[in-house]
């Protein structure tokens, strides 16, 4: 961490640090103080108090100092699913109907993806819209475990029904809107198994790993970060290439880019494919036997034979490592 002071105000800054950080290392660098020896993470409290230190003109804190454990975890696996590795998690939108959803399955296993979509819970912009089986259809999906033998990923909305899920979701996913609900990230780390963190639109890299370092402070061993572009509408297509670019470069924590939601239309899938797959560690992505009978974002869900010419690809990469 770097102290600006002014010049004038240096002895003074030097005095007030000792006073606010238990035995810190204090080097004057000139036209700054260079500050060692202090927890990090936990200086974050203590940013305030520094801030308003008479003659402190900024504050310079790289981000491993206020994020410990994300810098310093390595977060990919091979179990449930194997990320070391380019990988996909496929299935549906929403499941409204369980035997689309189990011939979907099927197929997808047919092919050879990595993970099932599970959605049963949808979060809606509007409280008209079909908002998903919820806990009523916990019990139907577990018959289909066995059968299908592959992770099931599915998000969760309420920290009431984390335990709920823990025999039928591998991966619990964290959805973009919740990227901020803290009491939620707390509840989903506690139980230890993997967890899938979407990017909120609009958030920064510093917000992403934010949220991150909440699930490993509070337990999470396994995750998995999602990117799915800017815009929660479905009007604009977006993906940030840049975060997922910087997550890799920073970060020993796997992230994939959610192409569906961020091309928003079936036809812009390929394209946001191609531009993601090349940096990311996988992809997710909605597909259906049926997609025209779905309730939500019919648009963008894809069909097998559309699928099959991503999995191919994703095939050729992995051949590449």
């Amino acid at each position: 961490m770097k102290i600006y002071p002014s010049k004038e105000k240096k002895n003074e800054v030097l005095l007030e640090l000792k006073k606010i950080l238990i035995h810190p290392s204090l080097t004057d660098r000139g036209n700054f103080i260079e500050v060692k020896n202090f927890r990090y993470g936990y200086i974050y409290d203590k940013l305030p108090k520094i801030e308003n230190i008479e003659g402190v003109r900024r504050i310079e804190i790289q981000n491993k100092e206020l994020l410990p454990k994300s810098y310093s975890t390595n977060c990919y696996f091979k179990r449930p699913i194997n990320t070391n590795r380019k990988f996909i998690i496929a299935g549906p939108c929403v499941i409204d109907d369980f035997n689309i959803f189990y011939q979907t399955a099927l197929k997808l296993k047919e092919i050879g993806v990595d993970a099932i979509r599970t959605p049963l819970f949808k979060p809606r912009s509007l409280p008209y819209g079909y908002e998903g089986m919820g806990v009523r259809g916990i019990e139907k999906l577990k018959g289909y475990k066995n059968e299908i033998n592959l992770p099931f990923v599915g998000e969760v909305l309420d920290p009431r029904d984390v335990e709920k899920v823990l025999d039928v979701f591998e991966v619990i996913q964290i959805g973009a809107r919740n990227m901020k609900n803290y009491p939620l990230l707390k509840e989903v780390a506690k139980t230890k198994k993997p967890v899938l963190l979407k990017r909120q639109p609009k958030s920064t890299l510093k917000e992403f790993l934010f949220s991150l370092e909440y699930l490993l402070k509070y337990g999470a061993k396994k995750v998995i970060l999602c990117e799915r572009g800017d815009d929660i509408s479905n009007s604009k297509p977006s993906i940030n290439i840049n975060i997922i670019k910087d997550i890799k470069k920073e970060i020993r924590v796997p992230i994939i880019a959610d192409i569906s939601h961020s091309a928003k239309s079936r036809e812009m899938v390929m394209r946001f494919f191609r531009k993601s797959i090349k940096y990311a560690d996988g992809i997710m992505v909605e597909v259906s036997v049926r997609p025209e009978l779905s309730p939500i974002d019919t648009k963008q869900i894809i069909d097998i034979d559309e699928f099959l010419k991503i999995k191919r690809s994703v095939e050729k990469y992995n051949e590449e490592i």
